[in-house]
């Protein structure tokens, strides 16, 4: 019961993660980086295949500018599930001299 308690957390968490990162057009670079994070961890939050401590929690909310409990927030019964970012980075910008 407990095992099953902390997947369904994470599961909710990652969902929550991609509906606002979504929301804000986001790449997995920049939340990371707002969130002082590094681009793989957060990946593997999203899909809920890691814990997060407290304080990553809190630096993904300030990220995002909402409240710590928005992170655990459960979905409409009818909501369907964000879609997920497309994989790559975006294109770099090369300076030219």
């Amino acid at each position: 019961m407990i095992a099953r308690c902390r997947s369904e957390a994470k599961k909710l968490v990652g969902w929550n993660v991609r509906r606002l990162w979504g929301a804000k057009g986001w790449t997995i670079e920049d939340l990371a980086d707002k969130a002082g994070s590094d681009a793989s961890f957060v990946a593997r939050l999203e899909r809920g295949q890691v814990n997060a401590g407290i304080v990553i929690l809190e630096q993904l909310a300030k990220s995002f500018t909402v409240k710590l409990a928005e992170l655990t927030i459960e979905p409409a019964p009818a909501a369907q599930a964000p879609k997920p970012l497309s994989a790559g980075r975006k294109p770099t910008k090369i300076k030219q001299r």
